[in-house]
């Protein structure tokens, strides 16, 4: 146990590295804990070594199918995946686990972003709809929806009602939101409601000086 602790304490002060190490020598101690692997695979995500995550992973996942945290094997290993760029493995990986975890929304949530980032944002949208149907204040999915819908060459009088609805409910459970203020912002934008979408930007600006997005659209609202 005291071992146990020192590796677990290095993964709480972020020395991964260090972590790696020490879980090394308890897996040649206790080769069959497959908490130790789950540990020594989190540890390979936090130093950017995604192939060896997915690869310890999927050893757990086959030889550990009743694992207590099976699905955060699932997560990781999808996560290790599309920072990889590995697109329709993740997707296959994320359709397979839904089977047993439905509506999970962290795998939907991987699901969306896998569907927005390989261009198939009517898929993406219709993601999020479906993780807020089981789970109504999901913010990270009202946020998104909300922005996607912005994002549409033409959207029709419902998608906008629905787009300010989610993101007016996200601001209300997090008024403070950088990410939350730049989306509403888009929106107002995309309404032509410059003004408004100015004020939006500037109070996102002024809660995350350095965030690249917000100084962006602040730049192209000057022009």
């Amino acid at each position: 146990m005291p071992d146990q602790i020192e590796y677990l304490s290095y993964m709480n002060k972020g020395n991964y590295a260090m972590a790696l190490t020490l879980l090394d020598t308890e897996i040649n101690k206790s080769p069959d804990d497959p908490v130790l692997y789950y540990n020594f695979a989190l540890c390979c995500f936090q130093t950017k070594n995604f192939k060896k995550c997915v690869q310890i992973l999927s050893e757990v996942s086959g030889r550990y199918p009743k694992f207590i945290e099976m699905d955060n094997v699932y997560r990781l290993k999808v996560f290790a995946l599309i920072e990889m760029k590995e697109w329709e493995h993740a997707e296959s990986l994320i359709k397979e686990r839904l089977l047993f975890s439905v509506d999970d929304p962290k795998l939907l949530s991987f699901l969306a972003h896998i569907y927005e980032y390989t261009h198939k944002l009517d898929e993406a949208i219709d993601v999020h709809r479906r993780i807020l149907k089981a789970n109504p204040d999901y913010k990270n999915s009202l946020n998104s929806l909300g922005y996607l819908l912005a994002l549409k060459d033409h959207m029709t009088e419902e998608e906008r009602k629905e787009a300010v609805a989610c993101l007016k409910k996200v601001l209300e459970l997090e008024p403070n939101h950088p990410a939350y203020l730049d989306s509403f912002g888009f929106l107002l934008q995309k309404a032509g409601n410059t003004e408004a979408a100015w004020k939006a930007f500037q109070k996102g600006l002024k809660l995350n000086p350095n965030h690249p997005v917000l100084l962006e659209r602040l730049k192209n609202l000057r022009k």
